[in-house]
């Protein structure tokens, strides 16, 4: 049984825990790196009490995640000529901390020595912190809404607004394990580098707003007091 003290603002509930910063950095000839990841736990004397199982879970994964990503780069430059310098990076962001969901994305960068990005990619982290589950995108819309069909359509509408800037006659479908990350107002899709559009580009990333789509997303996920409609929301005021 666990046993809580709520924080509430505007109808939500915030989790009570500690996050901690760790720093990593060290240079090898020419290949340096700055790690950066959190640790989360609980705060002591509260009743707010997460199963410890379940964070030193979360944190095992991400430091884990964090390691092999500098190793597996670090591997490679000591099988290479090892006379360009390599810059390895690590930072996290906690985007979603409420109602017992935990959303954090670890983001992963290298550099080669003209400060040119060789590698960039976004792990996300869902969790229910309840249940240590991970969160996934059917879980963020109320039962029976056809939320592949919501996303996929609204995503590739945004496409169409920029064409220009993605590959020629790119048609996106969302999958059911697609790639995302939670934020205060929305979900924020994302896809690899070069999968959709240039690298220069970068990580492309798409808002699905809470707001505008307020009648399909579970309470849990949207809980300001004005996200209950009596009637359901047309296409054209979604797609504004």
């Amino acid at each position: 049984m666990i046993i809580m003290n709520f924080r509430r603002y505007d109808g939500c509930i915030y989790n009570l825990i500690h996050i901690k910063f760790n720093e990593d950095m060290e240079r090898y000839g020419y290949f340096y790196y700055d790690l950066q990841y959190p640790t989360f736990y609980n705060f002591n004397n509260t009743y707010f009490n997460v199963n410890p199982n379940i964070l030193n879970s979360i944190n095992d994964v991400i430091k884990t995640d964090t390691y092999v990503f500098k190793n597996g780069l670090l591997k490679e430059y000591n099988e290479g000529q090892q006379t360009t310098h390599y810059t390895v990076l690590s930072n996290y962001n906690v985007s979603f901390s409420k109602n017992h969901i935990l959303s954090t994305k670890l983001n992963l960068m290298a550099f080669d020595g003209k400060s040119v990005s060789e590698y960039s990619q976004i792990n996300n982290y869902n969790i229910d912190l309840l249940t240590g589950d991970t969160i996934l995108l059917k879980d963020i819309f109320n039962p029976g809404v056809d939320y592949i069909k919501i996303i996929t359509e609204y995503i590739n509408y945004k496409i169409l607004q920029n064409k220009e800037w993605y590959y020629k006659d790119v048609f996106i479908y969302i999958p059911q394990d697609q790639a995302f990350y939670l934020t205060e107002d929305g979900i924020i899709i994302y896809f690899e580098l070069d999968q959709i559009a240039p690298m220069e580009f970068g990580i492309p990333k798409f808002k699905i707003p809470f707001e505008k789509f307020a009648p399909y997303i579970n309470p849990r996920f949207y809980c300001n007091p004005q996200n209950i409609y009596s009637s359901p929301v047309r296409k054209s005021k979604l797609y504004k």
